[in-house]
Parts: C-alpha cells; structure tokens; sequence
C-alpha cells in the first residue's frame, strides 16, 4: 500500500512539475542557441525556468524529509538541494544555497531581482539560460550569473534518483514510507 502511494506521487510530479521544468530548460537551451527563436520569443526563460526549479526542490524537499511540512518553503528547499539525490555542485556551498532560497523569496512575491546579494558576497546576482556545458555559476563583471539550465538538469537528475529509489523499494522502504504519509499536494 505505501509503494502504491509513492509510485503514484511520483508519477504525479513527472507528468505535472517535471515534464514542464524538462520542457522550459528544452525551450530556454533553444531559444538561446537559435537567432530566429530571440526574434519570436523575447524573454530568455531564465525567470521562469529558476522559478520552476525552486518551485521543484520545494516540492520534492517537502516529499523526501520526513519532518517537513506544507509551506516551508526555505526549509524544504534547502532539505531537497542537500540531500543525496541532488548531485554535488556549487548549490550545495551554504552561500548559494541561501541564495537559492532568498532568490525564490524574491522571484514569487516581488517578482525581480530587487537588492539580491550573495549572504557576505558583495556582488549582484544575474539569473542566465546558460546551458549544459556552462557551469551551474559563472561570475561575470561583478554578477555571479546562475544557470538555469544546469540548475534544471541538477532537479531533474535528483527527481529521477528519487524516482529510482521509490521503484525499487518495497512498502517498508524509508523513502516510501516518508512519501507514502505526505498529504498530496
């Protein structure tokens, strides 16, 4: 019963929050590398694609921590980039990793870029389509640059190893039984 829940939770969120963040980071990548694409559609993606990846670390931190609860944003963020099922990379240093959730503070209720600073940094933050073979941050004339794309991969790398660990676990399965007690969100 509770490997039922869980596969079923996690085949939500593929179809829904998965498949459209592996959507915007195919668009953003495209749009970047392509003239005619800049011409039709003029924004870069990078709000909405950094927006969805937060929204995702948020959401799949809420599922894997047993302790979490709806509505800690900060924490559930935190809690998901951490973990082991986020692969190793700048995001998991504490600075950008507070970042990350300041950034997703600022991005939903004040829609922009407004006075963001590195906690102890004296820089600006820039956010960037970037691309897969960029690094997932780039400091450029004073603006560490955040790449969306690669920040996407990451998530979706970390969704799909959540994924894995649900398919081949049974009911008694930590993991299982931490998803299986979530509400559905």
């Amino acid at each position: 019963m509770n490997k039922e829940k869980a596969v079923k939770v996690i085949a939500r969120l593929e179809g829904t929050l998965i498949a459209d963040l592996k959507s915007l980071k195919i668009i953003a990548e495209e749009r970047s590398e392509s003239a005619s694409l800049q011409e039709k559609l003029p924004g870069a993606f990078n709000f909405l694609l950094l927006i969805t990846g937060l929204i995702a670390c948020e959401t799949l931190g809420y599922y894997i921590n047993k302790a979490s609860e709806e509505g800690r944003s900060e924490e559930n963020i935190k809690y998901f980039v951490s973990s082991s099922h986020f692969k190793q990379s700048a995001f998991k240093k504490s600075v950008y990793l507070n970042t990350l959730t300041s950034l997703r503070t600022n991005l939903v209720h004040v829609f922009g870029m407004t006075d963001l600073n590195l906690d102890g940094i004296n820089t600006d933050i820039g956010l960037a389509v970037g691309g897969s073979k960029k690094p997932e941050m780039l400091r450029e004339f004073g603006v560490v640059k955040i790449n969306g794309v690669k920040f996407a991969e990451l998530i979706i790398d970390g969704f799909m190893s959540i994924k894995s660990e649900v398919l081949a676990g049974n009911d008694s399965s930590t993991l299982i039984e931490i998803i299986s007690d979530k509400k559905m969100i």
